[in-house]
């Protein structure tokens, strides 16, 4: 797709709109104007009834329901593309619980602070929105478990790099669930030149196809299209007989568990891993045991023998260790210490949020099958000293 306007242009036409709906001075449909034909309202899919649905974040600006395909499990970690004022985030929160981390991020302040007293007042403490640009998303590598979206890909300039910032912040296993405007067959050039179609989820929808192949292309496996409607607009928006078509569809996909290339280094791979704060990391504090930790000793010392560096950092002990991890730096400030462990190689974040598996470990650093090495529970006996 090829418009005559500049991104520039678009992103402050989208910016422009998006501010006013926020202040209440915009009817909040897809649409060139203020005005929404009753064919434009139908855009929007009914929350009416969805668990977690909050009215005063229901802006009529979605396009689909994406939490309702997105797989949601309690404790997970969830981004919403676009989150406005926060209804999606609100509704997959309901999904992940208190255990869980809800993310919003949206590029009009207006939205964002929206979201934020709308969160505040449902008291939400793991609901949290930030100003940012879905081209450049403001979170580390491997930060969530899921990212959602509703009804605002359209309005980026650039796709692909949208969804290769989608791959990046998705945790290795994890997916997508996307609700989108796309269109069938060209849209008419005045239409594509026209900022307020744009901004109006119109002028910005690409072909299906081309969208489907920009998500593959961005790395992810197993792209279906879960659900689709037709989108009857006025035939003013589409002069000249235009034989192009919208649809609303709902889109998902999965991030390879094991990327094709493995993360960039220089030299012999250093894994490094960041702990929460405790007593130390060996699992065993005076007679108490946590078998986890133990495990996962034994598994790094595995993973040293197969030639891995390993490097280990405990928050109570060596916070100048985090500080020096840029990386890791901003991880914390987005997310909090409920991030950690972190498990970083050549400064990309590989995991985080929870140990992984001995199988998994191998898998993320691409290294040879570790040998087993008989260190369990029952080395560590009540008599054993801490650290």
């Amino acid at each position: 797709m090829t418009n005559t306007l500049s991104d520039a242009a678009l992103r402050q036409s989208v910016r422009d709109k998006y501010a006013a709906v926020a202040r209440g001075e915009a009817l909040s449909c897809c649409g060139p104007d203020n005005s929404c034909e009753t064919e434009i309202e139908m855009i929007g899919d009914a929350y009416d009834g969805v668990d977690g649905y909050v009215s005063a974040a229901d802006l009529r600006l979605g396009c689909g329901l994406p939490v309702e395909h997105a797989g949601l499990a309690l404790g997970q970690r969830v981004l919403d593309l676009g989150a406005g004022a926060g209804l999606d985030a609100f509704v997959a929160r309901r999904v992940v619980g208190d255990s869980g981390q809800v993310f919003g991020v949206d590029f009009t302040p207006g939205m964002v602070e929206k979201a934020r007293q709308n969160a505040a007042a449902l008291g939400y403490t793991n609901v949290r929105f930030e100003c940012g640009d879905i081209e450049a998303l403001p979170f580390p590598d491997a930060a969530v478990d899921v990212v959602i979206s509703n009804c605002v890909l359209n309005l980026v300039p650039d796709k692909a790099q949208a969804f290769a910032e989608t791959a990046r912040v998705l945790r290795p296993g994890g997916h997508f669930c996307i609700s989108d405007v796309v269109s069938r067959g060209e849209l008419p050039a005045s239409t594509r030149a026209s900022a307020e179609l744009y901004a109006g989820c119109v002028a910005g929808a690409l072909d299906q196809d081309d969208y489907l192949a920009l998500l593959a292309d961005a790395g992810f496996d197993g792209v279906e299209v879960v659900t689709e409607r037709p989108i009857a607009l006025p035939t003013d928006l589409l002069p000249g007989g235009a034989e192009a078509s919208l649809f609303s569809i709902t889109v998902r996909g999965t991030r390879p568990a094991t990327d094709a290339a493995p993360p960039a280094t220089t030299g012999a791979t250093t894994l490094r891993v960041y702990d929460p704060p405790q007593c130390c990391s060996t699992g065993v504090c005076g007679p108490d045991v946590d078998p986890a930790l133990v495990q996962f000793a034994a598994d790094l010392v595995a993973l040293q023998a197969s030639g891995v560096a390993v490097e280990r950092f405990n928050l109570a002990q060596q916070p100048e260790a985090f500080v020096a991890e840029p990386s890791v730096v901003q991880a914390v400030n987005v997310v909090g210490t409920s991030v950690l462990p972190l498990l970083v190689i050549g400064g990309r974040i590989v995991s985080h949020g929870r140990y992984p598996s001995r199988a998994e470990l191998a898998s993320i650093v691409c290294a040879d099958p570790m040998p087993v090495i008989g260190l369990g529970v029952a080395n560590f006996g009540p008599g054993s000293s801490c650290c």
